[in-house]
């Protein structure tokens, strides 16, 4: 049941925002341990320049962190001890083409509690393009560890609908390893991740506008 309230909040919430309304939103529900968000905003850049900077990010992802933390991951105080309550910093990520797994590796922290040094941490990185124009990048946690029992996160491009308006959409599904999931409550996930999520969402609609007025 809880499930399926999960599924039902997650459709309403796309054909509400993604077909009707060009507000931008973020929203996230808990149920059995596990939270899924949901961040969408509105971008005004055509479909070449929009799928352009997807491919960046991707790109950047796997073989460049240094040049994402530049535009794609700024302003996400990845690093920042003195102020966050849980910190995964970042440090290196190599892609294998073969398997398509991903492997980034940091540091978890809990500034003045404990440090987890050097965890890697893997995923399988997918990516589909649908017949409408819509291009989803999907990463889903290959391997548990003690940080993240479970993360699926699929980043999509909605091109512009019957309302004339297209769309970054981010949905996350996010289970905590034992410990971080008795740490991370409701209120210290939306301190932790829930703005981030809508920070890197926010970060990838404003390089693709600049890129659209660059044009203009």
């Amino acid at each position: 049941m809880k499930k399926l309230a999960i599924l039902l909040l997650l459709l309403v919430s796309f054909t509400l925002h993604a077909w009707s309304s060009p507000t931008d939103s973020i929203s996230t529900v808990y149920s059995d341990g596990e939270f899924v968000s949901y961040c969408q905003v509105s971008v005004n850049a055509s479909d070449s320049i929009s799928n352009v900077v997807i491919s960046k990010f991707t790109h950047q992802m796997c073989y460049d962190l240094d040049g994402l933390f530049k535009w794609g991951l700024k302003g996400m105080r990845l690093d920042d001890g003195k102020t966050e309550l849980l910190l995964f910093d970042f440090k290196t990520t190599t892609y294998n083409k073969k398997t398509c797994v991903l492997r980034a590796m940091g540091d978890v922290i809990v500034p003045g509690f404990t440090t987890i040094p050097n965890l890697y941490i893997d995923s399988k990185l997918s990516q589909k393009t649908y017949s409408n124009g819509r291009r989803d990048v999907r990463l889903d946690l290959y391997s548990a560890n003690t940080f993240l029992k479970k993360m699926v996160g699929v980043c999509s491009y909605i091109p512009k609908g019957k309302n004339k308006t297209a769309y970054y959409i981010l949905e996350t599904h996010i289970r905590f390893g034992w410990f971080f999931d008795l740490f991370v409550t409701q209120k210290r996930y939306k301190k932790i991740l829930e703005w981030r999520l809508k920070k890197l969402v926010h970060n990838v609609k404003e390089e693709s506008e600049k890129r659209q007025r660059a044009l203009n």
